[in-house]
């Protein structure tokens, strides 16, 4: 397997599928079928979404009877979506009208008001 670098970890959590995957295994193991139906998309497109986590070292897979099990290889990555996620509520928070300093100013809460 080749080194997987912060550009192809991002490019991987880019994809709104790959990206609810990610999020549905840091619950604990599933198999194929039980994420199709979590997702509503086709297995096909969730068995190929498999496979480029699985091909990256991010999810990890094993036969338990004839049903694919996958997991997560490393709970590191629920941190960066996390992470992710917080940055994106702080953004969304701050206000870009003309009006508004260049700073946002934090509140004595987790808000931001200009």
């Amino acid at each position: 397997m080749e080194k997987v670098g912060d550009l192809e970890i991002y490019k991987l959590l880019s994809d709104q599928t790959r990206l609810d995957i990610i999020k549905m295994l840091s619950s604990g193991e599933m198999c194929v079928g039980d994420i199709v139906k979590s997702t509503g998309k086709s297995q096909s497109l969730i068995s190929h979404k498999l496979m480029d986590l699985r091909e990256k070292g991010i999810v990890r897979s094993y036969f338990s009877g004839k049903k694919i099990i996958y997991s997560l290889s490393d709970k590191t990555m629920i941190d960066l979506i996390i992470q992710g996620e917080k940055t994106g509520d702080v953004i969304n928070m701050i206000c870009n009208c003309v009006e508004c300093p260049e700073e946002p100013v934090k509140t004595d809460g987790n808000d931001l008001v200009h």
